[in-house]
């Protein structure tokens, strides 16, 4: 009895939380205090704490709470090494040292890290789950130390700022994980050494040459901007580059392809099925024209194979990253990079789960049930919420992704017409990025849409034509991710998905009839288009450049910041004069292999085998410096072949004649 009544005696832990973001520090505080906690300024005036008691690991706990914004710390040269002329830029991919120190402007962040730290016991880092914040976390752990070098440090894991997920995470407090930090490191130290080699180089060599003073934007010096390399943008540039090439290299080819169809009925009422040609199209136009000769002769198609199937329409998988990124960029026409900061914003305010990730199935235990439920009252799609509720629901199989970090990106709490007010104010894009998580979820859990297709082969002179027909029995799904339902109430815009009835006649074996239209039909091929945002996201992600995290950013940089491209037409990136030249030049050096995927993605697989503890970080950082070292050389002997290249694309304008990359 004595001993219970010293435990109630003992004074509670000082702990010490770090979120990312101040957003994230005020919202958890929130949620984990029901509205009940007090905040005071520390340090930092941008970083505010939050206090309030709390029971953690059957310890009463008094809570501060704080954040950090982004990374702490970063990594740079010493001052040997840090300028233009320092040095060979050579030495900055080999023989440089590297040190990691608190950022200029973060020093305030710091300070309030460690004078927090000195009073408090416990450290819990509720950093973003995914590598990026396990280096942030160990950022802060490193900061902490040096006022509290015993604090006891733990991980909070979660993936949004629900009540369930945010008491869930306390009770399952980790270690924080050192593999995937390392790996952050040795990403982020390549990046430094050939970005700053590379660039220098290529900013230098133009300045002497004397180019960089003619080029656009040059400085009234006459220095010329920086060209930038980074070993992500320029793999992203050279998707852009290649299928530019790849469509001045198009040589068009005249075809000729017979043209079958077949009408019933008059006006309105008029059912028509255009018949497909099993040869497609014929580039021998002698060839064609006799055997079109022969179909016109035979005066009447015979019906050879009818027959109808039930056909349907899956649902998508549950919502990871770059799908949001691809289905929103075509729909509403806005950059992977701003839908990625909206989805930020909403995650942060509570709306959406954590929005960087590559999963795309939902754990076992997940709560369908709650997820659908508070959308019930939703006045667009609270229809189909309900249906799903009341026995339309379909637990989604998933695709093959699982991150092992953060489940699918689902929306987290219902807004409020107070809420859409307030988003139509800031941003009215944060309305369509919070419906399209809620829509895609909803379809998600759906059945999917059923059709009957209908198919009919004929003969005519020896040919073969095929017609299909398509009738849509249940939209299922699609009432939600489509146009809405087959009521036409309510219109929901915009349709992410579709498919279209497609009636056709009814035929028998055996039937003949006279084609209402039958012609030979020229044509010329076409050249693949310019590659849109989405289309580059897919290369990206096909070829493993940069993550579902930092994809975004790459394409902003060769776009926006760098200049290397820019968007023509219906959302298509081309390459600027500049962007082709630094590709053309270093395909002239023998070293696209530094504008083409390979190398990239090489490091990357790597990156991965560090933070899975499979390889060692040192290992890691040789495999891709040597290469580097012989890329650097290369330039260093073929360097007037990208002066030349440059001079030819930006000031004489004569462009590339074709070929390939």
């Amino acid at each position: 009895r004595a001993r219970r009544r010293g435990q109630r005696r003992m004074p509670p832990i000082r702990v010490l939380n770090v979120a990312e973001k101040p957003s994230v520090a005020k919202e958890v505080s929130r949620v984990l205090s029901n509205g009940g906690c007090t905040n005071r300024r520390g340090a930092s005036q941008y970083n505010a704490i939050w206090e309030f008691p709390y029971t953690v690991m059957g310890q009463r706990c008094d809570m501060v709470f704080t954040s950090v914004t982004g990374h702490v710390m970063g990594l740079d040269f010493p001052p040997s090494h840090r300028g233009w002329n320092t040095c060979n830029p050579r030495e900055l991919i080999d023989g440089a040292r590297v040190v990691k120190q608190v950022d200029k402007g973060k020093e305030k962040v710091a300070e309030n890290l460690q004078r927090e730290a000195s009073r408090c016991a416990w450290l819990i880092l509720w950093l973003d789950c995914d590598r990026e914040g396990e280096n942030i976390a160990f950022e802060v752990m490193d900061i902490c130390k040096r006022s509290k070098p015993g604090i006891r440090c733990l991980r909070a894991r979660f993936s949004a700022l629900s009540h369930n997920d945010v008491t869930r995470a306390l009770a399952r407090l980790v270690d924080p994980n050192p593999h995937e930090s390392a790996a952050v490191d040795m990403r982020q130290e390549l990046d430094l050494r050939f970005g700053s080699a590379f660039t220098r180089f290529n900013t230098l060599l133009l300045q002497r040459s004397g180019v960089a003073a003619r080029l656009p934007g040059a400085d009234a010096d006459g220095k010329g901007n920086i060209v930038s390399y980074g070993p992500c943008q320029f793999p992203t540039l050279g998707f852009i580059v290649q299928r530019k090439w790849d469509i001045d290299a198009h040589v068009p080819e005249d075809f000729w392809k017979i043209k079958l169809s077949h009408a019933v009925g008059q006006g309105r009422e008029a059912s028509i099925a255009e018949f497909e040609w099993s040869r497609d199209r014929l580039f021998d136009e002698h060839l064609a024209t006799a055997l079109f000769a022969a179909v016109r002769g035979a005066g009447q198609a015979v019906v050879t194979r009818e027959g109808g199937t039930e056909s349907k329409k899956w649902p998508p998988h549950p919502l990871n990253t770059l799908e949001m990124q691809k289905r929103l960029n075509r729909a509403i026409r806005v950059s992977p990079e701003q839908i990625m900061k909206l989805a930020e914003e909403l995650y942060q305010a509570g709306f959406i789960s954590y929005p960087r990730t590559e999963t795309d199935k939902f754990p076992d235990d997940f709560d369908y049930r709650t997820s659908i439920e508070q959308l019930h009252p939703h006045p667009k799609f609270g229809f189909h919420a309900v249906n799903l509720s009341s026995g339309r629901f379909r637990q989604p199989p998933g695709g093959g992704h699982d991150d092992k970090a953060h489940p699918p990106i689902y929306p987290t709490k219902p807004a409020s017409e107070q809420d859409y007010a307030t988003w139509r104010n800031r941003n009215p894009r944060l309305i369509d990025v919070y419906e399209f998580v809620c829509r895609h979820f909803l379809a998600s859990c759906s059945l999917p849409a059923v059709a009957h297709k209908t198919t009919v082969e004929v003969q005519m002179g020896g040919e073969r034509f095929k017609a299909t027909g398509n009738m849509i029995k249940e939209l299922n799904y699609l009432e939600v991710y489509g146009k809405g339902p087959a009521g036409g109430h309510p219109v929901l815009s915009p349709s992410y998905d579709g498919w279209s009835s497609n009636t056709i006649p009814s035929y028998v074996v055996g039937q003949r009839f006279e084609p209402t239209e039958l012609a030979l039909r020229p044509g010329r091929t076409q050249p693949p288009p310019l590659l849109s945002e989405t289309d580059l996201l897919s290369k990206m992600e096909a070829h493993q450049i940069g993550t579902d995290a930092t994809q975004a950013q790459h394409i902003e940089k060769v776009v926006g910041e760098r200049g290397y491209a820019r968007k023509v037409g219906d959302n298509r990136l081309m390459p600027t004069e500049l962007g082709e030249a630094l590709c053309e030049g270093y395909a002239r050096m023998g070293l696209a292999g530094m504008w083409l995927p390979h190398l990239r993605a090489e490091t990357e697989a790597d990156t991965a085998r560090v933070a899975r503890g499979e390889m060692n970080a040192t290992v890691a950082l040789r495999n891709a410096i040597g290469p580097a070292i012989d890329a650097y050389r290369g330039l260093e002997a073929n360097k007037q072949r990208l002066v030349d290249a440059v001079t030819e694309f930006c000031v004489r304008g004569r462009g590339r004649a074709g070929g390939g990359g």
